[in-house]
Formats: C-alpha cells, sequence, structure tokens
C-alpha cells in the first residue's frame, strides 16, 4: 500500500482494515455500505471519496471483490 498522506485518519484506515478483514468471508465488499459504516463509526473530515478510494484501495491489496452500486433512494 502507499504512503498515507498527513490528511488522512488513523482510526478511519484501522476501521476499514477491520472492516475488510470480515468482508474477507463475503462474496463481494459494498462500497457504499461500508462509507456509511466508516462515518457512523468514527469522526473524520475525510470526504466521502477519499474513504471511497480507500477503501478500493486496500480492498484491491486484499483481492476482494467489489460492489460500486449505490442502493436506491
Amino acid at each position: 500500500m502507499r504512503d498515507l498522506p498527513r490528511d488522512i485518519d488513523a482510526d478511519v484506515v484501522i476501521e476499514i482494515s477491520r472492516l475488510l478483514d470480515d468482508a474477507a468471508r463475503t462474496v463481494a465488499v459494498a462500497i457504499h455500505g461500508l462509507v456509511k459504516h466508516i462515518r457512523d463509526a468514527t469522526q473524520t473530515r475525510l470526504s466521502d471519496q477519499a474513504i471511497e478510494e480507500l477503501i478500493v484501495e486496500m480492498a484491491s491489496t486484499r483481492g476482494l471483490s467489489m460492489i460500486f452500486e449505490k442502493p436506491a433512494a
């Protein structure tokens, strides 16, 4: 994984890692659902897009399948 920029919240990275470790047992990682969970579990100034990029990068490093579709409103 690349070196993280200074504005990346370590708590977010730790939470993503924990969630992806749990998600390794599922068929695919729902990116939108993980962003929502990160928002509920941590306080961060990161944008949803920045969180999504971290999730995608960390999930692809682990070789996990991903779902990018947002649920219907």
